[in-house]
């Protein structure tokens, strides 16, 4: 794998800023704070998933988002793709080849990356990146000096062996799922046992109701047909009852349209009186009403003229307004000429001062300048400051974390012991709940204190107790165990809740401890930064009061440059003020023509007011005339169809006192026919039958349900015996099951350590062959144990990791990780972030050298902040600033 670019957006102190890599051993340099590590951090971020802090910290102060796209050179199909990600939700791998994105989404991402970087599945890369590809600042040889504890906690979950324990322990929870099922199997086979002994019972039940049905088939016959000749009565009376009901409707129907029809014809006939005095008034109002529509005819033609007038007038004013304006008009363009004349006179004056103004001013630039320099540098302190302010609350914030940690970490050492006295309770509890549940089936099977088996009085009995005293007393005692154990299990949660909190504490304790280091080191380096940059702010007093004085120079002189130049635009305008004056003055001779024209035209409506005074008065004099014929008239044009009506209605009136007569008679005639009486008889005696019938056929339904609830639990105790020779299988099976998964957990249990031998001897053959080539010397011996410290031999002799010098500890801490890197994946990339950390010159040199005899990677980063490593790297990119 081959990283090319790197490109950050609003990341850290970075704006925008791409860097592009070679092959080989590249150092970047640049000054504290300039943010060479920043790009570890990105690159970390985007491929590894692993950021020390919030997303928020790692954008940009002042933005609200940032972004990362690292380009790399894949050693699967040797393509190129791009990694994006941002502080929002981005997340994709892009293919520039095919122009498309072929993985979105962290879990596609996250697999992708995997592939390309030849990492086994299962490989945890924060870790990968942590301890072998970008060791963290001021770490390389930390983990070495570590405890034997302390390092297998690191190493263990790199190397995967915690997956074997984890395994074995994820084994527990199978094994203990098994032996629930095979109890849970074992409790449906008593439960199954019980229900067959109603079995015989059942069967006698159902000769008997198969009998009563046949019964009651037969007395269902007899009523049927005695409620069949019952019914025919009873229908015949229905239908002369029926018929008689539909007579009485009809008559009732007749004497109510009569009375509907009455009412219509006293309604119509005042409708028709009405209209008949209505035109007789408009006969008398019809002169009236013909004089004052022609005086509205007349109205409006005058008011038309009116308005032609008014318009006129309205012409007239707008001219009159004119001629006044042009007239003010032409007084100031007067009064304007000879102000511009004047001001070309008052500019050559002006001339010495404007000089004198330009020089000032060019010269209070340059003090500026200088000025907002020496600011820059007081802000640059004032953030500076402030970002210290922030490392000292976090070193506060952190050190209370630490101090937590280490207080609450120690309660994780009884965690396996409450896990095992925990699972054994579990076992108990359920053990004892299936004997409970065994005996009180057992009890519910007890008849009169005989054996439900032999039938016959328990001869184990103690004199004077009985079978179910005996079942009671034992129920108590299995109750009493459950309560003691559900007790005993509560406390044991509360402490392993206690405990499994602080195993979480262990894992985060070795990350508060490296945050204080790295905190402590940013609290120095802001300090020195201070310092030089408060000397540069020594001219600042001296070169402000400058400045006001020269503030004061050009108030002094009120800008004569401003005043020439508004001087300047007056003269100019000399000539275009003397054509608008002329232009105004032949304006002013056509508004007069104007004016008199209009004049003349106004003559010609002279009478329009008194002709409209005549017909206004015509109109006001008639208006009641007319108002009354109009409220008139619409019922005077309906008289002939009211006319109409009140004949119509006549003739239906009589018509229907003819109808109500006719079907009185006939009404009568038909209730001679009917015996009410009798009718009520049969009705009864059609109910009763009925009822019988309902009754019977009830009791017949419920024996014919009964009959079949019976016959499907007996198929159903048939089944449940069959289930019984499945459930005996199925407890074999489990059994089978649960001795194979207590093999595979011994197996895993054992696998571990030597899956972590294994790779120890790998990895520290590797690093032995990388440390000779790192120092040039085949004489010593390189070694990584298994409790994964280092160890130098020479001449014979082991010397551990702590006795070596500083030199040694760097070649030995850099050839084992580059081992670990070799050997867990394809990645030859490395980084090396301030390597030469409180080194003095000759072990940087010495370091530098080092480096460069590394052998069989694509890339190796060196980030530092001196020079050190310029002449022995393939590629040097130097970062000056932020971008």
């Amino acid at each position: 794998m081959h990283i090319t670019k790197v490109e950050l957006e609003n990341i850290k102190s970075h704006g925008e800023a791409t860097f592009e890599f070679q092959r080989g051993t590249t150092a970047i340099t640049g000054t504290n704070g300039a943010g060479k590590t920043t790009i570890i951090e990105a690159v970390a971020w985007t491929l590894f998933d692993l950021l020390d802090y919030k997303k928020d910290d790692f954008v940009k102060r002042g933005k609200k988002k940032g972004s990362v796209n690292v380009t790399f050179e894949s050693s699967l199909d040797e393509r190129r793709y791009t990694v994006y990600r941002d502080t929002g939700t981005g997340y994709y791998v892009y293919d520039p080849q095919i122009k498309m994105r072929v993985a979105e989404k962290k879990e596609e991402v996250t697999n992708f990356i995997r592939q390309h970087l030849g990492v086994e599945p299962g490989t945890d890369l924060e870790s990968l990146f942590r301890r072998a590809i970008g060791v963290p600042q001021g770490t390389f040889t930390a983990i070495f000096l570590e405890s034997v504890t302390e390092r297998k906690k690191a190493f263990d979950k790199l190397l995967k062996v915690e997956e074997y324990r984890q395994g074995a322990e994820k084994l527990r929870e199978t094994a203990r799922y098994i032996e629930t099922q095979t109890n849970s199997v074992r409790e449906r086979i008593a439960r199954a046992e019980g229900e067959l002994a109603r079995f015989e019972s059942l069967e006698t039940e159902l000769k008997e109701i198969s009998a009563n049905i046949v019964e009651l088939e037969k007395n269902l016959a007899v009523l049927a047909k005695e409620i069949e000749a019952k019914t025919k009565i009873v229908a015949d009376f229905d239908a002369i009852e029926k018929q008689l009901n539909e007579l009485r409707s009809q008559q009732e129907k007749l004497n109510f349209e009569l009375e509907s029809a009455k009412r219509e014809k006293t309604r119509i006939e005042a409708d028709f009186e009405r209209a008949k005095t209505a035109v007789e008034k408009l006969q008398s109002l019809e002169t009236h009403h013909l004089a004052h529509l022609n005086a509205l005819s007349e109205l409006s033609k005058l008011e038309h003229q009116r308005t032609e007038r008014d318009k006129i007038r309205a012409e007239n004013t707008q001219i009159e307004t004119k001629i006044i304006n042009a007239k003010a008009e032409e007084k100031r363009l007067i009064e304007s000429v000879q102000k511009a004349h004047e001001a070309g006179q008052q500019i050559a004056r002006l001339e010495p001062n404007i000089k004198q103004q330009h020089d000032l001013e060019k010269e209070r630039e340059v003090l500026r300048t200088k000025i907002s320099d020496a600011k820059s540098v007081q802000n640059q302190i004032a953030d500076k400051e402030k970002e210290r302010g922030i490392k000292r609350n976090e070193f506060a914030t952190n050190k209370k974390l630490l101090d937590e940690a280490e207080q609450k970490s120690a309660l994780a050492a009884n965690l396996q012991t409450l896990l095992s006295r925990d699972n054994e309770i579990t076992t108990q509890i359920a053990k004892l709940r299936a004997n409970l549940e065994r005996d009180e089936q057992f009890q519910r099977e007890i008849k009169n204190g005989l054996c439900p088996i032999l039938s016959q009085k328990c001869l184990n009995l103690k004199p004077g107790e009985t079978l179910e005293t005996f079942v009671k007393s034992q129920f108590s005692d299995s109750k009493k165990q459950i309560t003691t154990l559900e007790t005993e299990q509560k406390k044991v949660v509360v402490e392993l809740n206690v405990a499994r909190e602080g195993e979480k504490y262990l894992t985060a304790l070795q990350s508060y401890k490296l945050r204080e280091s790295q905190i402590k080191e940013d609290g120095i380096r802001l300090k020195n930064d201070i310092e030089n940059l408060e000397k540069l702010l020594a001219d600042l007093p001296n070169l402000q009061k400058q400045v006001d004085e020269i503030e004061a120079n050009l108030r002094q002189l009120d800008n004569p440059r401003e005043r020439a130049a508004a001087l300047k635009r007056d003269a100019e305008q000399e000539a275009a003020l003397r054509d608008k004056q002329r232009e105004i003055e032949k304006i002013l001779e056509e508004l007069d023509r104007d004016r008199l024209l209009l004049a003349e035209k106004l003559e010609q409506f002279a009478e329009v007011e008194i002709l409209l005074k005549k017909f206004q008065t015509e109109r006001d004099q008639t208006l009641s005339a007319h108002r009354d014929f109009l409220v008139n008239e619409p019922l005077a044009n309906s008289f002939p169809q009211r006319e109409k009506e009140f004949l119509e209605i006549t003739n239906q009136v009589s018509e229907l006192e003819k109808s109500v007569s006719a079907k009185q008679k006939e009404l009568v005639d038909f209730e001679k026919k009917y015996d009410r009486d009798a009718h009520q008889n049969e009705k009864s005696a059609l109910i009763i039958s009925q009822t019988r019938e309902a009754d019977t056929k009830a009791r017949f339904q419920m024996a014919k349900e009964r009959q079949t609830i019976v016959s499907t639990e007996i198929k159903r105790l048939q089944q449940v015996r069959e289930e019984m020779k499945a459930e005996f299988a199925e407890k074999e099976r489990l059994e089978k099951i649960y001795e194979a998964t207590k093999f595979i957990r011994d197996t895993l249990k054992e696998a571990a350590p030597r899956v972590a031998r294994n790779y120890v001897f790998h990895i520290s053959n590797e690093a032995n062959q990388l440390f000779r080539e790192i120092t040039g010397n085949a004489e010593r011996t390189l070694k990584w144990t298994e409790d994964y410290g280092i160890v130098l031999e020479e001449l014979g002799h082991e010397r551990p990791f702590a006795n070596l010098s500083g030199g040694e500890q760097m070649a030995a801490a850099l050839s084992v990780r580059l081992a670990l890197l070799k050997q867990l994946s394809d990645v030859r990339i490395a980084f090396f972030d301030e390597p030469t950390t409180n080194m003095d010159a000759e072990r940087r040199e010495n370091l530098a050298t080092q480096i460069s005899n590394i052998k069989h990677f694509d890339q190796l980063f060196v980030i530092s902040h001196d020079d050190t490593f310029e002449g022995y790297v393939d590629n040097v990119i130097s970062i000056n600033g932020s971008n």
